[in-house]
């Protein structure tokens, strides 16, 4: 019953926010190319269903690669940090400082100098998806309790094999969050970099719409997205589950 709950009441505030937004639109008689009404931009979504598949399936490859990418290197350099204690000093402040850079500030450079093709674009999202990837990392390995890891070494683990059976098992439902986090990151620098630079992704055919002042085509890239990210983040929970059900957390 507690589950039927939890389902129903987002849809039902979706369903009644929509029909508040369709008929608000009507009867404040705003022009669809300044805000146009849901059934607008669903309709519009399902005439260029094959176009959006077409150029999402492009922002989707961008964003999958840069967001992989991240999720090898931040969880290297989380257990650098975390093994070699020096390396700390040096990794973390790097990455805070780099972190706190604008990324569409330096979406230019990356046009300039690897052109108009993917490579900006996945290079953005490593980027945006980096971070969160890294810090939840080195909490998933670094916290965990010294008793543990004690009780570990008296039963005779080695290093390897308490990083695998303790420290690992630990950081991955620390990962499974930082991805959560990062997926939605990783394709808004995929959707920037086809904003600056890109002939062809949703980023692209947005600009396109909105030079045309096809407002509702704008809003139909946006359920796209939309659909695509509630589709990943839903992908991580489903793994979650089935993976990480012993979690406190997943208990509840």
């Amino acid at each position: 019953m507690l589950n039927l709950r939890r389902l129903l009441v987002p849809i039902i505030g979706l369903i009644a926010g929509l029909a508040f937004w369709e008929y608000g639109v009507a009867w404040a008689k705003i022009p669809d190319y300044i805000l146009p009404a849901p059934s607008q931009f669903f309709n519009r979504f399902f005439e260029t269903l094959p176009l959006q598949v077409e150029h999402l399936g492009i922002t989707a490859t961008t964003t999958l690669l840069g967001l992989a990418l991240a999720l090898i290197l931040g969880v290297l350099l989380a257990l650098l940090v975390v093994y070699v204690r020096p390396l700390k000093l040096l990794i973390l402040p790097f990455l805070a400082a780099f972190n706190g850079i604008p990324k569409v500030a330096i979406a230019p450079l990356f046009v300039i100098w690897f052109g108009l093709g993917d490579e900006p674009k996945i290079l953005l999202a490593f980027l945006m998806a980096l971070f969160p990837i890294f810090v939840n990392a080195v909490t998933g390995l670094n916290e965990i309790e010294p008793d543990m890891i004690n009780l570990a070494r008296l039963f005779g683990g080695s290093k390897f094999r308490i990083f695998r059976k303790v420290r690992l098992i630990h950081a991955l439902p620390h990962l499974t969050d930082a991805l959560k986090v990062a997926f939605p990151l990783a394709l808004v620098g995929s959707v920037v970099g086809e904003f600056i630079g890109g002939n062809r992704g949703v980023g692209y055919l947005i600009l396109s719409a909105q030079f045309n002042l096809d407002t509702p085509l704008v809003f139909a890239c946006l359920l796209a997205i939309t659909i695509f990210t509630s589709a990943g983040i839903g992908f991580v929970v489903l793994i979650e589950e089935l993976a990480f059900g012993w979690r406190p957390s997943r208990r509840q």
